[in-house]
């Protein structure tokens, strides 16, 4: 069974996915460096990070409470902004939903509920 939430110091390689629980959704690191969130049923993009190209090597959500994709040269190229939540974690949710929460409050949404 595929993990729904990475927490604290968890990470995404290339080609590691994040699927919620019933499998209807799935937050994936692709091999061109695009972190991108896809509807199973159809395989449809639903948001991505539009870093395509740029050899993203892993994604973390940081102690910080920051979620970063970084490349192979430990270069940020996408983050989300929620440095200073510490104890956070982010969780692909059965509505379509990625959001980080701290750690009952959402401070960050892809916004794709379905």
């Amino acid at each position: 069974m595929a993990n729904s939430t990475l927490l604290p110091n968890q990470f995404l390689g290339v080609n590691q996915f994040l699927q919620s629980a019933s499998g209807a959704f799935q937050l994936i690191l692709q091999s061109d460096g695009n972190l991108v969130l896809y509807r199973m049923t159809n395989h449809h993009p639903l948001w991505a990070s539009n870093t395509n190209g740029k050899d993203a090597m892993r994604a973390i959500m940081q102690t910080d409470g920051n979620f970063v994709l970084y490349d192979f040269h430990g270069k940020a190229l996408w983050a989300t902004g929620t440095n200073g939540k510490p104890g956070s974690f982010i969780t692909m949710q059965d509505d379509g939903n990625l959001v980080i929460y701290e750690p009952k409050i959402p401070v960050w949404a892809s916004n794709t509920a379905q």
